[in-house]
């Protein structure tokens, strides 16, 4: 994305960034003084496009918000390239996140170490327990975080459907279907192979077929949480002003099993 943005502002004939950038009746655009030493050097009285080779109906006008942008992108790159990747920097902050079996939905096995979790066929904790998901096959992480940065990292495999984030501590363990950021939640989720992020208005993001691991970075003081495609290297998508008044939990919740399979895991 941050490439992408670099190429947006960039004049095709000097490949710098535009200087009091003109945009042409055919709607390509460029530097003010690369379009005028084109139009000089042209070989007839025909104002014609660099790229497309259009005759232009006029001369071509400033267009002072492209300026702005360009100058806020020359300005602001470096940050922004690294807000958009998994950066070193983030790395300092990566947490010993583990699963909390007493929070786990009766259906779903968890591995002797806590850090994968997969949806059974078969009821494996029958007992009543009110920290327990009873609707959902979710299952909570430990610690819970109410200050600081954290990251963690999910390996999603080659699942189909899943979601995973934050929650908070006291968010009801019984229900059914409102994992929205109003009842707590702040998520994303894969569905019918697309990835939807629980924001208002929900957003539907393309998965990157390369998709199997995903970072989760949690800045509890910004109150911003963002999503990053590891193998990829790419950010997804960022949750912002999240209601932290109380402390926030990792949240799992693994593919649920098919006709002939259990699911694909989640491992952290």
């Amino acid at each position: 994305m941050a490439r992408s943005l670099q190429a947006e502002a960039t004049c095709p004939v000097c490949l710098d960034f535009f200087s009091y950038p003109v945009s042409l009746s055919c709607g390509h655009t460029f530097c003010s003084r690369c379009i005028k030493k084109w139009m000089r050097e042209g070989e007839n009285l025909r104002m014609l496009c660099p790229l497309c080779r259009e005759e232009i109906d006029a001369p071509p006008s400033r267009e002072r918000q492209i300026r702005h942008l360009t100058l806020l992108i020359q300005q602001h790159f470096p940050l922004l390239q690294q807000s958009l990747h998994v950066s070193d920097e983030l790395l300092r902050f990566r947490e010993d996140v583990t699963l909390d079996a007493a929070t786990a939905n009766p259906l779903l096995v968890l591995s002797d170490d806590l850090r994968s979790v997969r949806c059974g066929k078969v009821c494996h904790s029958p007992l009543d327990d009110p920290r327990r998901f009873t609707h959902l096959a979710c299952v909570l992480g430990t610690p819970s975080f109410s200050a600081g940065r954290h990251y963690w990292e999910v390996e999603v495999g080659e699942g189909k459907e899943w979601a995973l984030g934050v929650c908070r501590e006291s968010v009801d363990r019984g229900t059914k279907s409102d994992l929205s950021p109003e009842q707590g939640f702040w998520l994303i989720s894969m569905r019918a192979g697309a990835i939807h992020a629980n924001s208002i208005p929900e957003q539907r993001i393309p998965a990157s077929s390369g998709l199997h691991r995903v970072a989760v970075f949690l800045d509890v003081e910004l109150e911003e949480m963002k999503f990053f495609d590891v193998g990829n290297d790419a950010l997804i998508c960022i949750h912002s002003s999240l209601s932290i008044v109380e402390p926030l939990r990792p949240f799992f919740c693994p593919e649920l099993p098919g006709e002939g399979d259990f699911g694909a895991p989640l491992t952290i």
